[in-house]
């Protein structure tokens, strides 16, 4: 809505007109036209309008919009002409009107407030699963300064450094500076700063990654950390698999604590494990061989080495990389004890491939 200033001189003038003329001659005509082009706009506070663009004077972006007794001023500040890189003077755009001052009928505006305002409407109300772009600025201790690149507009936001990957980072520098997708976690009203998620990211692509995987192929990733029996790998950004000690280069198997986190290897896919429920476990490989686990069945005949006695059953080796059980309840059955290094024939019972665990007899 706008307010109108009527100029009573020319009230006056078209009454006078209107009275001595019963109809409407030219004259009538380009004084009415006249009247109304006096007639002026009053604009008011938080009204966007739609304006042209007049060019850059006294450091002030100029605006004009017809109707006003004064253009539009905006100070001309990084955060405002970013917005106007590539206007053309005499092109149109919108514009927020942020201050009046009646008394000398100064009008000021805002393009970077109106851009902003609508960047954060739209944010608000992206669906879940939607993800956007931000680029690292900086690290604190607590996590990742960036800017969230939407449209043409940037808005602050902040990603914990638990958010910050699919595995913990093995430098947490290596990400500054750099521009990928995230997800919005949550907004917070005392900081204007969205919290957003590099992790809640890539654990979207992790379905249509594993389809894209192939048994053939080789891949490369960088370890993220080691365990006395293996390595854990990331690869292709959101997926982490693990090479069993026994599948790692015969020139690392016996020096696996000098793996550390971010050094690159090579690997082939070895199996791919799904539970309902969990996250699917993928095994890697650097050594292509068939292995007892690969063609394990019900029911057959194996050769094991006592490896270990535990409260819960006797562990048995079988090969290099797999190993199965013979647990308590079987053992007070067959009412016999083993010791480490003890070999003997085994028969398996079953075998769960979601946990990998193998169940076994003795023969």
């Amino acid at each position: 809505m706008t307010e109108t200033i009527e100029n009573p001189d020319f009230d006056l003038l078209f009454e006078e007109v209107s009275f001595k003329s019963k109809k409407k001659t030219k004259e009538f005509e380009e004084l009415g036209k006249l009247y109304e082009a006096t007639m002026l706009e009053m604009p008011k506070k938080g009204q966007i309008v739609t304006a042209r663009y007049e060019g850059l004077i006294s450091n002030q972006l100029i605006f004009r919009v017809d109707g006003y007794k004064d253009d539009i001023r905006i100070e001309n500040k990084q955060s405002e002409s970013k917005y106007i890189k590539s206007t053309e003077i005499g092109e149109m755009i919108d514009v927020v009107i942020t201050n009046i001052n009646n008394n000398d009928f100064y009008i000021k505006g805002s393009i970077s407030e109106l851009y902003e305002t609508r960047a954060h409407q739209n944010l608000k109300s992206l669906e879940e699963g939607t993800s956007v772009t931000v680029m690292v600025k900086s690290l604190n201790p607590a996590g990742y300064d960036v800017d969230i690149l939407h449209g043409s507009v940037t808005l602050p936001g902040f990603m914990p450094n638990t958010l910050a990957g699919i595995n913990k980072l093995y430098d947490v520098n290596s990400i500054i500076g750099e521009t990928f997708e995230v997800m919005i976690e949550s907004y917070s009203e005392n900081e204007k700063t969205y919290i957003v998620s590099r992790r809640k990211y890539l654990q979207s692509l992790i379905s249509n990654s594993l389809k894209d995987l192939n048994y053939e192929n080789s891949y490369m990733g960088h370890v993220t950390g080691t365990t006395p029996f293996g390595v854990f790998v990331e690869f292709n950004e959101c997926l982490t698999g693990m090479i069993h000690k026994a599948n790692i280069n015969p020139e690392w198997q016996n020096k696996i604590s000098e793996i550390k986190p971010g050094f690159n290897i090579e690997f082939y896919i070895k199996e791919i494990v799904k539970e309902r429920g969990k996250a699917p476990k993928i095994i890697l490989t650097q050594i292509i061989r068939d292995t007892i686990w690969d063609n394990i069945r019900n029911g057959q005949i194996l050769d094991g080495l006592i490896k270990d006695v535990k409260p819960f059953g006797t562990l048995v080796k079988l090969d290099d990389e797999t190993v199965g059980l013979i647990h308590t309840s079987e053992m007070d059955k067959l009412k016999r004890k083993f010791e480490a290094g003890q070999q003997l024939k085994v028969k398996v019972i079953s075998v769960d491939r979601s946990s990998r665990k193998i169940f076994l007899t003795v023969a």
